[in-house]
């Protein structure tokens, strides 16, 4: 899975709560990385990979595996049903995930869900699903490598999924990296960025 001899896998977990109906605003989780990376040292961190899974420990649907079901509802009703995950890392804390795109100043991945139910017109069960799911990774956005000299933020959000309300779930993160030099000047750089945020 490593890319090089050098290369490192870091792993973490959260957990982030959905209010009623399947809503959660934007909320950030953080990787600390301070036993990798150091300003004083000129020590960072280049990201390579990262890897997102969502888990659902207390599935009613799925109790045995803790598998996440991307669909968001099962009966759709007379005008179907639109909605919508968002995790992304970044360095810099967006106040709403709707802000975030492979664009976005510090940003170094994001995965997108989506889940759509048609009805079928008659009754209220829906008969039709369309999930997609949508990665823009390091490799993509950044392909030597993003480096850091700060800790990750992890930010979730979603819309209006509804078979998840008043839940938690959880996002497993696995990330390859390779610890390197930065030289100074880039540093300066880097942290003059970071206190304009």
């Amino acid at each position: 899975m490593t890319k090089n001899a050098g290369d490192i896998i870091l792993r973490d977990r959260m957990e982030f709560d959905i209010d009623t109906g399947g809503f959660r605003t934007t909320v950030y989780g953080r990787i600390d990385l301070s036993s990798y990376i150091s300003v004083v040292e000129n020590r960072g961190l280049a990201v390579k990979a990262l890897y997102f899974q969502v888990r659902e420990q207390n599935s009613l649907v799925l109790p045995n595996t803790g598998i996440w079901d991307p669909v968001a509802d099962l009966e759709a009703g007379n005008d179907g049903h639109r909605a919508a995950l968002k995790i992304y890392a970044t360095t810099r804390a967006y106040e709403n995930a709707a802000d975030v795109g492979i664009a976005s100043p510090d940003v170094l991945c994001i995965r997108e869900w989506t889940s759509t139910t048609s009805p079928n017109g008659t009754t209220s069960n829906a008969t039709s699903y369309i999930c997609t799911d949508n990665f823009f990774g390091p490799m993509d956005l950044h392909p030597s490598g993003y480096v850091l000299v700060s800790d990750l933020l992890i930010g979730v959000a979603m819309d209006d999924w509804n078979t998840n309300d008043e839940d938690t779930l959880e996002v497993d993160i696995l990330m390859i990296a390779e610890p390197v030099k930065v030289t100074k000047d880039r540093m300066n750089e880097m942290l003059a960025q970071a206190q304009d945020l």
